[in-house]
């Protein structure tokens, strides 16, 4: 196997209580679809047929974000003193039903406002064409979250028929093409239902991307909640042992999630409510947002150990689940709270 067994974040990396505040966030996810071409049986999609799904529930019209107002959000981005990490187009949608997807990775590689932009995608639809597209735009990374190795595992988990020896030669394809684009392939351990499915994936994807990893189910979306009875909620994320005593959500200090609305939301999770809004950016620039008192406010919350008083946080798994050890600010919260006071 030629990838790199590794989980897909940084470890060399500084420790987030001696650096915060930040002058500017370090990731950036654009969510500028909400079509997708799956229903995962752990996502919310899986729902938006339904009447009195959650999907429906949360009131979100599903379209493309306005190329105008991307432009819009590319421009305020360059405001920052300090150079964002990452860029990454993810959301409640699969990026790629975005037909526009490569013009929006040109633009903002070409407007130097990130070290890195990157995509979380399904990868079905990384056609060739659409492969070529993307490298030449200047994508740093393609993060592709396989979901089965066969097309009846596919229909199980996503509810859609797949041709899933094209799918693999496609993803061939783009590691033949990938220049100095690094191919992040993963799958979630809820989808291998064995050691020899576990053996099948990393046989057929071992060799076509730099790194592999299986990464474990966690309850993302609150609206999921049912899955936190088949959710082994001791591991991270990555698989790693949980501190199930931590309250405060690191991703607050060093994220920034801008929604289809251009409303923007201090944490990845997919599908949050506009309550959570730390305001939006027709009415307020992304800068004066991250800066802004409402924000403050919620950060001040966090260093408070009031998480669950904030109702779209309360009972919230993922806040822990996708931290790591550097993120862990429970120890220094008395003595960061004054910084934003």
């Amino acid at each position: 196997m030629k990838a790199e067994f590794k989980p897909n974040y940084d470890t060399n990396r500084k420790k987030l209580a001696d650096i915060i505040p930040l002058a500017a966030p370090f990731t950036v996810y654009i969510e500028q679809t909400r079509y997708c071409n799956f229903k995962c049986f752990y996502c919310i999609h899986a729902t938006r047929d339904k009447e009195d799904g959650e999907f429906r529930k949360l009131g979100f019209s599903v379209k493309h974000m306005d190329f105008e107002m991307y432009k819009t959000i590319v421009s305020q981005l360059k405001e920052f003193t300090e150079p964002i990490k990452r860029i990454v187009f993810s959301g409640l949608g699969e990026p790629l039903m975005n037909p526009r997807l490569p013009e929006m990775v040109k633009l903002a590689v070409e407007a130097k406002i990130a070290d890195r932009v990157e995509i979380i995608t399904n990868g079905l639809l990384l056609t060739p064409e659409t492969s070529r597209k993307l490298i030449d735009a200047g994508i740093t990374n393609i993060n592709i979250s396989v979901q089965g190795v066969s097309k009846e595992r596919y229909k199980e988990t996503c509810g859609v028929e797949i041709d899933f020896d094209e799918y693999v030669k496609n993803l061939s394809y783009l590691y033949s093409i990938k220049g100095n684009t690094q191919i992040y392939i993963k799958a979630i351990d809820a989808t291998l239902k064995s050691k020899e499915e576990e053996e099948k994936f990393f046989n057929i994807f071992g060799n076509i991307c730099d790194k592999i990893y299986i990464e474990h189910l966690i309850v993302m979306q609150q609206q999921m909640g049912e899955l936190k009875k088949i959710v082994d909620g001791t591991k991270n994320f990555y698989n790693e042992e949980l501190d199930l005593n931590r309250k405060v959500c690191a991703q607050s200090f060093y994220f920034l999630q801008i929604g289809c609305d251009y409303d923007t939301f201090p944490c990845p999770v997919p599908g949050l409510p506009k309550s959570l809004s730390m305001g939006n950016i027709k009415d307020n620039t992304i800068k004066e947002i991250w800066n802004g008192e409402k924000r403050r406010e919620h950060l001040r919350t966090m260093l408070s150990y009031q998480k669950d008083s904030i109702p779209e946080c309360n009972n919230c798994t993922c806040f822990n689940a996708i931290n790591n050890p550097l993120e862990n600010l429970d120890p220094d919260a008395p003595r960061l709270l004054k910084l934003f006071e």
